[in-house]
């Protein structure tokens, strides 16, 4: 009976001992990241966002253009004695 019991709680050790080593282990996704998989997978999704990325860069260019321009007829229309009111 006590080597019976004996030999349960090694058996029971060794497994535990496997399963944290299992655990430990590193995840090769972890190390290289997932998205490479997912932009490989969906090239159609990669054009599109390298296209929406274009397209936002675009709009950002021409709204800071837009900008420069009313502060610039603004600062014409107040005249150059309010520059202190810019800065």
């Amino acid at each position: 009976m006590k080597l019976r019991s004996l030999l349960l709680i090694a058996v029971g050790v060794a497994l535990g001992l496997k399963i944290s080593e299992k655990l430990r282990e590193d995840d090769p996704n972890v190390l290289h990241g997932p998205q490479r998989a997912r932009s490989e997978a969906r090239p159609r999704l990669h054009v599109v966002s390298t296209q929406f990325q274009r397209l936002t860069e675009a709009a950002t260019g021409k709204s800071l253009q837009a900008i420069r321009r009313v502060r610039g007829q603004i600062r014409d229309r107040l005249g150059e004695d309010d520059i202190a009111a810019w800065n």
